[in-house]
C-alpha cells in the first residue's frame, strides 16, 4: 500500500477557498493578479487568475474588488487562483430591478441622444462623401475602401466580443481606434449597440468620439481645401 503522505501532499495542490483582493486587472488582456487577505507561511504573495476562472454571473473583475477563490499550485510549482467570485455583490432579481429603478431618469435618455447624435454624424459623413466624388475630390476607389474597412470594423469587433466571452486573447483597444479613425467608426458605432461592447467603458467611448471628430475634421479639409 502506498504511504498516505503522497496522497496528503497531493491533495494540497488545490488548498482551501480564501478571500483577497484584485492587485491588478488587464480588461485588455484578460488577466490580473490577487493578494490573499490571509497568506500562509508557505503560500503565495499574489496568484495569477484569468478571466475564465471567474465567476461571469456578476459584474467583470476590477483593481481593488474583494474576491473569494480557490489556490490552486500548478505542476510547474506556480500558483493561480480559479473559481473566483465577486464578495459582496450579488445582488437578487428583485433587488437589482429597484436598483434600476432609482437611478438617475437622464440614463434612460442617454442612448436615445446617442443614436441621434450618430445619425447626425452619419449622415455628414455621406454628404461629405457624396461631395467629394462628385467634384472630383474623392476617387469611387475610395467608396469601395471604405466599405471594406467598415466590414473589416465590425469583424473585429464581433472577434473581440467572443473573445471577451470565452476569456481569450482580446483585441488592443488602439487597434480598434485605429480602425475607427481611417473611417470605420459607422460600422463601431453599430457594433457597439448590437453587440453591446465598449459602450459601457466611458474612457472608451470618449476616445471614439473623438476619433470619429478627427476623421469627420480631416475629411472636410480634404475635400474643400
Amino acid at each position: 500500500m502506498p504511504p498516505r503522505s503522497c496522497c496528503a501532499e497531493a491533495t494540497t495542490l488545490r488548498a482551501g477557498a480564501g478571500f483577497g483582493r484584485i492587485e491588478r486587472w488587464d480588461d485588455a488582456r484578460g488577466f490580473g493578479f490577487i493578494t490573499p487577505e490571509d497568506a500562509a507561511a508557505d503560500g503565495p504573495d499574489r496568484l495569477f487568475f484569468h478571466v475564465r476562472d471567474f465567476d461571469r454571473s456578476g459584474a467583470r473583475p476590477d483593481a481593488g474588488a474583494r474576491v473569494r477563490y480557490t489556490p490552486e499550485r500548478q505542476a510547474d510549482g506556480r500558483w493561480r487562483a480559479v473559481h473566483v467570485a465577486a464578495v459582496g455583490t450579488a445582488q437578487s432579481p428583485r433587488t437589482a430591478r429597484a436598483t434600476s429603478k432609482r437611478r438617475d431618469p437622464r440614463a434612460s435618455s442617454a442612448p436615445a441622444g446617442g443614436m441621434r447624435g450618430l445619425l447626425i454624424a452619419i449622415a455628414a459623413w455621406c454628404a461629405l462623401l457624396g461631395y467629394g466624388v462628385v467634384h472630383g475630390r474623392l476617387p469611387h476607389l475610395a467608396l469601395a475602401a471604405l466599405a471594406g474597412l467598415n466590414v473589416l470594423t465590425g469583424a473585429a469587433y464581433a472577434l473581440d466580443k467572443h473573445a471577451a466571452r470565452h476569456g481569450r486573447w482580446r483585441t488592443p483597444e488602439a487597434h480598434l481606434h485605429l480602425l475607427e479613425l481611417l473611417g470605420g467608426w459607422p460600422a463601431a458605432a453599430f457594433a457597439q449597440q448590437l453587440l453591446r461592447h465598449k459602450r459601457a467603458k466611458p474612457a472608451y467611448c470618449r476616445v471614439f468620439v473623438a476619433m470619429v471628430v478627427l476623421h469627420l475634421l480631416a475629411l472636410g479639409l480634404w475635400t474643400f481645401a
